[in-house]
């Protein structure tokens, strides 16, 4: 084992991305999680291998089976693989389900939550910092302690104002508020208050926008008038009528799309207000069938333009657009390019756009790690996997004599966890 790769592998990691369930949520399933709940993403590489035997629901144990097998060999079967051999010493294979299940429910027992994610994510993973991903619901159970381990922080996430299809998130924000929304203004407003109630935790770190997921990333800026008229029209608009629910998306494109660039200049402007660093989802979806055109990091640069006081980091190395990436983190100095979930979509791609990102970007602008996962035991395996991939590009960079010995310890430990530390105030 060479120098530098021993140094990275047992490197504490920053992990800038994270969707864990609360202990509530996780002790509520306790006695549930079996071999399917190591699968994490791969679950979406199952569905790909069926082809047009499209499973459904839950996936059974006779289609992980069937499919395993078949896909074994991509980033989100790897990183299973790695965390079943890291974990419990067995491979991730049909003949081993029940020993997996058996030795997944043996590293739980008798552990609390608070203990279990200590146990996988601080013990094994070494992920030492995690930003949680808060996606916005009505009830405030996330901003209450004992939900997530102390080294957690938390992004502030409201995707569904980027798009009004109907009046569900307006519904959604006077749930939380405790208040009724009349108005354009109150809108923006309660946002704000939303957003306060996050911060007076301590806890808040940044602004999440995933809206990738329903809409494209290119906004423009509508005018007041444009965006009141869309709420104004949306809002008499509900979510459910008549108990059934109704498909407002066509009917209210047109508005859903100036009232969602409007508050989306909301939520950075309150990020340019107060210094919090602003999270983007970029490039690769998650699950089957996502919409890849309007995700490319590329639309965003006259927000990056317009906002250059706002640090904005780049999610998920903007795959496959990870070299437009870079471009646009040597461009503009107010992005940095973050390769949370890459390692584990497509490690050979995430090489490579480290190494080129090292050639063209200034390494402290670069983070190279999140998780991305749901449970705990998750990380383990793809923090390995990062950490592999991060050795490899560094050990060619040292054969090359691009780098000696000490600048790439230098270098793995500012992508690492350093370069995080500093963004978000917690070096130290």
């Amino acid at each position: 084992m060479s120098h530098i790769r021993e140094h990275v592998l047992n490197h504490d990691l920053f992990c800038h991305h994270d969707h864990h369930r609360s202990y509530q949520e996780f002790d509520a399933e306790r006695e549930e999680y079996d071999f399917r709940h190591v699968l994490g993403y791969a679950s979406a590489d199952l569905v790909t291998a069926a082809g047009t035997v499209t499973p459904r629901g839950p996936v059974t144990r006779e289609e992980v089976e069937r499919y395993w097998p078949k896909m074994r060999l991509t980033g989100y079967g790897r990183a299973v693989t790695l965390t079943a051999r890291e974990l419990f010493g067995l491979d991730y294979d049909p003949a081993n389900f029940d020993a997996i299940t058996a030795a997944l429910q043996d590293s739980i027992r008798g552990r609390s939550a608070p203990e279990v994610y200590d146990y996988f994510v601080h013990e094994r993973a070494r992920n030492r910092w995690t930003i949680q991903d808060g996606k916005f619901r009505c009830s405030t159970t996330a901003l209450e302690p004992g939900t997530h381990p102390e080294s957690y922080r938390f992004a502030f996430r409201f995707d569904e104002v980027t798009y009004l299809a109907d009046a569900g998130p307006i519904q959604t924000l006077e749930c939380f508020l405790g208040h009724p929304v009349y108005t354009l203004d109150e809108m923006v407003q309660g946002i704000n208050e939303a957003i306060d109630r996050f911060r007076e935790t301590g806890k808040l770190a940044a602004i999440k926008i995933g809206m990738a997921y329903s809409r494209d990333l290119a906004v423009l800026d509508p005018t007041r008038a444009e965006a009141e008229a869309a709420f104004n029209r949306i809002r008499t608009r509900k979510a459910f009528w008549g108990g059934v629910q109704q498909n407002n998306a066509a009917v209210n494109a047109p508005e859903a799309r100036a009232l969602g660039d409007y508050l989306f200049h909301a939520l950075v402007q309150r990020a340019a207000d107060e210094d919090l660093p602003v999270q983007i989802h970029t490039g690769y979806l998650a699950g089957n069938w996502g919409s890849l055109a309007g995700t490319k990091a590329l639309h965003l640069v006259p927000v990056l333009e317009k906002y250059r006081s706002v640090r904005f980091d780049l999610f998920h190395a903007s795959w496959p657009w990870a070299s437009e990436l870079g471009a646009i983190a040597k461009n503009y100095p107010n992005v940095w390019v973050d390769m949370c979930w890459a390692w584990t979509m497509n490690p050979a791609e995430s090489e490579r756009a480290l190494s080129e990102w090292l050639d063209a970007v200034p390494f402290n602008k670069i983070f190279a790690y999140g998780a991305d996962t749901g449970l705990p035991w998750s990380n383990v395996g793809y923090s390995l996997q990062a950490k592999i991939g991060i050795a490899r590009v560094l050990e060619q960079k040292i054969d090359a004599g691009y780098m000696d010995e000490a600048t790439a310890r230098e270098v793995a430990s500012a992508i690492m966890l350093e370069n995080g530390e500093e963004f978000y105030g917690l070096a130290g």
